[in-house]
């Protein structure tokens, strides 16, 4: 309350903000141009600059996300700060696709000069100094989940990122940007307008093959394989302790089937880490507790169709699901308000799965090959543990009140139930059309998630005992990560260093 009382002190704060702002601003612009100079330097330099070119980049969709919810009024509740981090950024990269796909109409000269005049005004912009971005506007107040970790929840963070930047799949050898997109996407399901959006959003790399395919290359592991991992750890805090679910998230990216899918096929890692930002995206709405979320949920579902245009059948019964049945005790005015909303991401879901050309009739495939299951399962003991949340929930449901621990277990059975429900219906989408959305990691996430209800179930009963607790958490930390084949993983990176 200093800075407002002093106005000597808020022109000091303001032009130590501006300056702050405006230098972080000029070094990260500068990277493309340090990154272009640096094509004699080491893979491994190349590597690390790209990741804070990226982390920029990332900076300028949370931002953006952050001004939309500033300018439309849009204040919600969520169930932990990761969600709203989560939720900014994409909603900022969503925006992002649409300004860049515009942009790609222009001839390439102007693109160049339109791109950075872009990153130009917006520092400008995201620098000016005003009252309510200095009071505000702080990096910690984002990770407040994490402000208060015990040894145990430290070290296995520690672990969990350790194992997210050695699973880093090797880098293809190709170079143009027609092949590099038949290699991301073997099925040529992904529209356009994300190809034209990569391309734009690493224009300055264009002329240089080798840093556009490293720039590539890591958009894809980081924006969907590590933004899938951030999006797991926020919904299994909708069931279970932060304790647990670092040890659920660990336990998912420590399994040697994550190396295995991100080296055989990008193009299913691509599709199968959808679902859970669509089930995500789902419960962070009937969290939020208001009604303009559904723009966000639209959204979701435009990408979506933009990723594979069979997820158009996703779309709807989302929108009906959360209408007649997930919203079902809100009022008629707040569900048309919402459905309002998402119009907008909706209407451009429809628009690019007409523009894709897909006729559902050649998307048949009948059968669902749930061979993998058992592979996931064989790889990873931890997600044994599956097993008994499956009889738990069963003895919930068929002796409810016989035995104490079953009656006593407690867990959010309305979130539980969008999950189920969702899960359900993309098996059954799966069962009859070309989807990779129920294999590869739309399979490993939910087993993952049942593998922490037993240990959940576990923790209750014995709630009082704590050294016991921490007993049996580091017993899974071990066996999470005795079978993470992490000499495997090392040997992948030290070949992509030494390419």
């Amino acid at each position: 309350m200093k800075t407002l009382e002093d106005n000597s002190s808020i022109v000091v704060q303001k032009s130590k903000f501006f300056l702050y702002r405006a230098l972080t601003y000029s070094i990260f612009l500068l990277f493309p141009v340090w990154t272009q100079k640096s094509l004699e330097l080491d893979r491994m330099s190349q590597i690390v600059m790209m990741i804070c070119y990226m982390g920029f980049i990332t900076a300028q969709y949370f931002l953006l996300g952050k001004e939309i919810d500033h300018r439309l009024k849009i204040y919600f509740r969520v169930n932990s700060s990761l969600d709203r981090i989560i939720y900014r950024i994409h909603l900022g990269m969503f925006f992002f696709i649409f300004y860049f796909n515009a942009l790609n109409f222009l001839p390439d000269k102007w693109i160049n000069n339109t791109f950075w005049v872009t990153w130009a005004i917006l520092g400008l912009f995201y620098s000016w100094p005003t009252r309510g971005k200095i009071i505000q506007e702080s990096v910690t107040t984002n990770f407040n989940e994490f402000k208060y970790l015990d040894r145990f929840e430290k070290t296995l963070l520690i672990l969990i990122f350790t194992m997210v930047a050695v699973s880093i799949p090797e880098f293809t050898r190709l170079n143009s940007i027609g092949a590099l997109k038949l290699f991301f996407d073997p099925s040529e399901t992904v529209s356009p307008l994300v190809w034209n959006f990569l391309t734009v959003n690493y224009f300055p790399f264009k002329k240089y093959p080798e840093l556009f395919k490293t720039a590539w290359s890591l958009h894809f592991y980081f924006s969907f394989f590590v933004m899938f991992v951030f999006i797991f750890y926020s919904t299994l805090r909708y069931f279970v302790s932060r304790r647990l679910s670092l040890l659920g998230t660990f336990a998912l990216v420590s399994s040697w089937s994550v190396t295995k899918i991100l080296a055989s096929d990008v193009g299913i890692a691509l599709d199968s880490t959808f679902p859970l930002l669509w089930i995500w995206a789902l419960m962070w709405s009937t969290k939020s507790s208001t009604y303009r979320s559904g723009l966000f949920v639209g959204l979701v579902n435009f990408w979506g169709v933009l990723i594979n245009p069979i997820n158009i059948i996703l779309a709807v019964f989302q929108t009906v699901a959360l209408y007649y049945l997930f919203s079902a005790k809100k009022t008629h005015w707040y569900r048309r308000q919402m459905l309002r909303y998402a119009s907008f991401g909706l209407s451009m879901a429809l628009l690019a799965f007409l523009m894709s050309g897909t006729k559902m009739t050649h998307m048949w495939n009948f059968g669902l090959n749930l061979s993998e299951l058992w592979s996931v399962l064989e790889r990873k003991a931890f997600f044994s543990l599956s097993i008994f949340a499956v009889l738990i929930f069963g003895l919930q449901k068929l002796v409810p009140n016989k035995i104490k621990a079953v009656r006593d277990f407690k867990i959010d059975e309305d979130k539980f139930g969008e999950v189920a429900i969702s899960l359900l219906f993309i098996a059954v989408v799966s069962l009859f059309f070309q989807t990779d959305n129920f294999r590869a990691f739309g399979l490993m996430w939910p087993v993952a998630l049942m593998s922490v209800i037993p240990l959940e179930f576990l923790f209750q009963s014995i709630s009082r005992l704590r050294s016991s607790r921490n007993m049996i958490y580091l017993a899974y930390i071990l066996v999470c990560l005795l079978d993470s084949h992490i000499e495997g993983r090392i040997k992948i990176i030290l070949r992509i260093f030494n390419s």
